[in-house]
């Protein structure tokens, strides 16, 4: 997986297609996961934003809690700053944010299996 030189991290698209292989690359196959493509439903249109969106919002939300974290420890390891509260305030955050999204990821594995699984 290749990882922006900019924020250290993945791209939201390279995390998804991540999550596709982790699963024996068969657990989201056919799924589109364009933007475009996600928001057509047989002919109708649906209104909103689509899920992938809201998905690839998130796991940027939780990237930049991350770099803030890493930041604030840079800071005070480097003697910028001496606000270790801030620090492992903002340390306990970014942990908490990639536990739920993992959680949330688990979840809807989990649910694609349990469809999968269905008889038609």
């Amino acid at each position: 997986m290749k990882v922006d030189a900019m924020s250290g991290f993945a791209s939201p698209q390279q995390v998804l297609a991540r999550m596709n292989q982790a699963n024996g690359g068969g657990a989201l196959k056919g799924v589109d996961l364009g933007a475009e493509a996600s928001r057509r439903l047989q002919g109708g249109h649906v209104e909103g934003p689509a899920f992938s969106d809201y998905l690839s919002e998130q796991i940027n939300s939780v990237n930049q809690t991350i770099v803030s974290a890493d930041q604030r420890v840079a800071d005070v390891a480097t003697g910028r700053s001496r606000n270790l509260h801030e620090m492992m305030i903002a340390l306990n955050k970014a942990d908490l944010s990639l536990r739920m999204l993992t959680q949330v990821r688990n979840k809807a594995l989990d649910a694609y299996q349990e469809l999968m699984r269905m008889s038609l």
